[in-house]
């Protein structure tokens, strides 16, 4: 398996020291959220590998003072049918905001655009009647 970071990059892109065993913790959450595990990416992607990097560093320093945390459900203190109101308390949800923000950025999440032609109409009347026009003649002949 490899890292998407190691322990000293972690160090200097977060600022915090974590061991391995949250460094592999943390890079399966990210995995999780990324949606391709490790062996997907194509090692090729510079910039998706660097977005990634990031997210583990911040996802490490997320888990910083409570690596088990992010692994609880959050507890819920109330919650309301009438205007769908949920109260949680104090637990972390298990995705650090900023490794939510470099998974973004990925490639394969990032939006697409489908460029399409302007509709024609005229064209579209004369397609559908040359088609009637051969269903016609191949089923009432």
């Amino acid at each position: 398996m490899t890292l998407f970071a190691t322990i000293e990059e972690v160090m200097s892109i977060a600022g915090v020291s974590v061991d391995n065993a949250t460094l592999l913790k943390a890079q399966g959450i990210i995995e999780t959220a990324a949606g391709k595990p490790e062996e997907e990416i194509p090692l090729t992607a510079a910039t998706d590998l660097l977005w990634l990097k990031k997210a583990v560093a911040y996802q490490c320093a997320y888990m910083e003072n409570d690596p088990m945390s992010v692994f609880e459900q959050p507890n819920l203190e109330s919650a309301t049918q009438g205007d769908n109101k949920m109260v949680f308390g104090d637990k972390d949800v298990w995705l650090a905001p900023l490794a939510e923000k470099a998974l973004s950025r990925l490639s394969w999440n990032r939006s697409r655009t489908i460029a399409t032609a302007p509709f024609n109409y005229r064209g579209e009347i004369a397609r559908q009647r040359r088609e009637v026009r051969w269903l016609r003649r191949r089923w009432y002949v």
